[in-house]
């Protein structure tokens, strides 16, 4: 029903580890059908974060034999593309909530036309069956610019560098972005540097939405490990967990709800511990 890109106009700044951190927390809080769509090359971004092969439960599975978006394109190609096949070449990460697209394995060359014609098909049947469509999008490029001319809602990765802060909110913003409906996330956020949310908001006039996922070692360390997926379920779903404003657990609760909030989605889908 939605289609949210996750996207930076610079490298380096967190975008694959919010569309993780956004799509677990958002199919764990939320009764919500999530497809996690890696855009890029097989083994990379999104999927670097995950295990190669693992069969963990029912509710867990990783196998990237081969690349679900190959498997897109044939299909678009002989026009059997549909909302019903689809499913059977995604990995589902969490049963009947998250399912993962991983990326394309083909180096064949395609054009432009082609490959832009497979997205616009892709997210179309993709939203016949699921609540909500995430791109992990790349920074740069044509696939780039497809990405954000597709989504109904950007989420825009930043860091703390002010220089970097001022290019965005002075310049890209107001010529590329302005009529974009978006939330912007500080990554890795220090909330002992000078650039914080409330300094950030009042430097540059910002009115919109804006929030921070704070650094924490143990999320590095998971990634480093192919251990995202446990780690963020243990961080949502705790029971005694700290879930102190400003903490890791927090920030995750937060971004999804206003993510949620921002393509229109939390008056269709009640939480789940509503009992919805």
């Amino acid at each position: 029903m939605s289609t949210i890109t996750f996207w930076s106009p610079y490298s380096g700044t967190g975008c694959t580890s919010s569309a993780l951190i956004s799509a677990y927390a958002m199919a764990l809080h939320y009764r919500t059908r999530i497809l996690l769509v890696n855009t890029g090359l097989a083994g990379s971004g999104t999927e670097a974060t995950l295990p190669l092969n693992e069969t963990d439960s029912a509710d867990s599975v990783f196998s990237f034999e081969e690349g679900s978006w190959d498997a897109v394109e044939r299909l678009n190609s002989s026009g059997s593309l549909n909302k019903h096949n689809l499913r059977d070449y995604t990995k589902p990460l969490l049963k009947e909530r998250l399912d993962f697209l991983t990326g394309r394995m083909n180096e064949m060359e395609r054009s432009s036309q082609e490959h832009s014609e497979t997205v616009k098909k892709l997210l179309h049947v993709a939203n016949e069956y699921y609540d909500l469509v995430l791109l992990d999008a790349d920074h740069v490029g044509a696939d780039s610019q497809l990405m954000l001319q597709q989504a109904d809602y950007v989420v825009v990765n930043l860091d703390q560098n002010m220089r970097k802060l001022e290019l965005f909110f002075e310049e890209i913003l107001p010529e590329r972005m302005n009529h974009q409906n978006m939330h912007v996330v500080i990554n890795k956020y220090d909330p002992d540097s000078r650039a914080t949310i409330s300094n950030i908001r009042r430097r540059f006039r910002y009115k919109g939405t804006i929030s921070a996922i704070p650094y924490t070692t143990g999320y590095m360390d998971a990634m480093n490990r192919r251990d995202v997926a446990k780690y963020l379920q243990l961080e949502s779903l705790s029971r005694n967990k700290d879930i102190r404003k400003g903490s890791f657990a927090a920030s995750m609760g937060e971004l999804a709800r206003l993510i949620m909030d921002g393509a229109g989605m939390r008056t269709v889908l009640k939480r789940l511990e509503r009992g919805a």
